[in-house]
């Protein structure tokens, strides 16, 4: 019996070949404390020299769960178990995934608040999925119209929720975690699909038009090549000049700025698949030839107020952008110019590379590898959309042919 922090202690047993880590943790009940086991599998056979790699695991879950998951109130509320479950969480996670938990908790704090995780039923949670499709702004939303949330986004609201729960369960709080059983309104889940703006991107057309309306903005250029390379907003932001061989025409995606709880800026991307090499175009190296002119006359005008940064996009005094701002000057152009598609995000622009890429006659293969999907299945969503909508004009300009009026 390892008893390595405080009073959490736990062992490894074997159960059907499998190790397992038992792990004992105190609860408050009717108030006295009383010690549960949790049993956590290992996924590893049992052999001498997987016991030592389930022993190192059981190391790391006693500690962790000595960092905030002893001694937890049987009639804990939800509000206090989301703080608690974050909290224990966050040294294991990237600050931009634990900022994205953090908002999820926001909409189930808000809804539940003082409710005791052991009451809430599967009624409680369908009942909260039909609040979050109908009405689930959070109350210091701006907006004070009733406005549901994204088919996507309640999905990830129930996704955590069933992560938060399976860890109550595990903890004896509940007997069974009732996410597990709660499902969305099919009614409403039909409503919010045809409702909603749902991955809204420029056609070939709009994407010529919104260049010609947007020429002249401060954020022309990272407009131009977030669109022409189908990056992130993220990847758009992390470009540096470290990135960029004028000499050799290419452009690397190696770097990226993001937003969580603080402003994060790595030498790292999404995945994998994100981290890619561009050919550069004549025109674009003399684009980015004309960014790098602009920085080195400001940088004379500013002189020591000037804020020198390797990064290709900034502020005319050299200052960073704000991870947001890009978003907000994007949807500024798009408002005040009503035939592009109203409701489209500045992510719109990185799907919008793809009708780009249709347009000359590229394969979805070599799209998702342009772009850098690293599931092939959302290039096909949108090379399918932008097919439908081509044959649909094509169909419309065969029947105007054929039918005189």
């Amino acid at each position: 019996m390892k008893d390595s922090y405080g009073n959490v202690n736990g062992c490894i047993t074997e159960k059907k070949g499998i190790l397992y880590a038992v792990i004992y943790v105190y609860q408050i009940k009717d108030g006295k404390k009383i010690r549960k086991p949790i049993w956590k599998s290992t996924g590893l056979k049992d052999t001498i020299k997987n016991r030592k790699k389930a022993e190192q695991l059981l190391d790391d879950w006693i500690f962790q769960y000595s960092n905030g998951h002893s001694a937890v109130d049987m009639n804990i509320s939800m509000n206090d178990y989301i703080k608690r479950f974050l909290e224990a969480k966050k040294r294991d996670w990237a600050d931009t995934t634990y900022s994205g938990y953090v908002n999820r908790g926001k909409y189930i704090t808000d809804y539940f608040s003082n409710v005791r995780v052991k009451d809430i039923s599967i009624k409680d949670i369908n009942d909260f999925l039909d609040y979050l499709l109908n009405e689930g702004r959070i109350k210091n939303c701006k907006s004070k119209e009733k406005q549901g949330l994204s088919l996507r986004t309640v999905k990830d609201i129930k996704a955590f929720l069933n992560m938060v729960l399976d860890e109550a369960q595990q903890e004896s709080i509940i007997p069974k975690n009732p996410t597990e059983q709660a499902t969305l309104s099919k009614k409403m889940v039909r409503t919010n699909e045809y409702t909603k703006e749902e991955d809204l991107f420029f056609s070939y057309e709009e994407c010529m038009q919104f260049l010609e309306v947007s020429k002249g903005h401060e954020l022309y250029e990272l407009f131009y090549f977030t669109m022409c390379f189908g990056l992130r907003r993220s990847e758009a932001l992390g470009l540096k000049w470290d990135n960029i061989n004028l000499e050799k025409k290419q452009l690397s995606i190696v770097s990226t700025v993001t937003k969580g709880t603080e402003i994060n800026r790595e030498n790292s991307v999404k995945s994998k698949s994100s981290n890619r090499t561009y050919p550069l175009s004549d025109r674009q190296c003399e684009i980015f030839k004309r960014i790098k002119q602009k920085q080195n006359d400001n940088r004379k005008l500013f002189g020591d107020e000037y804020k020198d940064s390797d990064y290709v996009f900034t502020h005319i005094d050299g200052s960073l952008y704000y991870p947001d701002y890009p978003t907000k000057a994007f949807k500024k152009i798009i408002e005040k110019n009503p035939t592009l598609p109203q409701g489209i995000h500045f992510h719109g622009l990185r799907a919008s590379c793809v009708s780009l890429l249709v347009e000359q006659g590229l394969g979805i293969k070599q799209i998702q590898e342009w772009v850098g999907h690293s599931d092939i299945a959302t290039t096909q969503k949108y090379y399918m959309k932008i097919k439908s909508v081509e044959s649909k004009r094509d169909i419309s300009n065969r029947m105007d042919n054929l039918i005189a009026i």
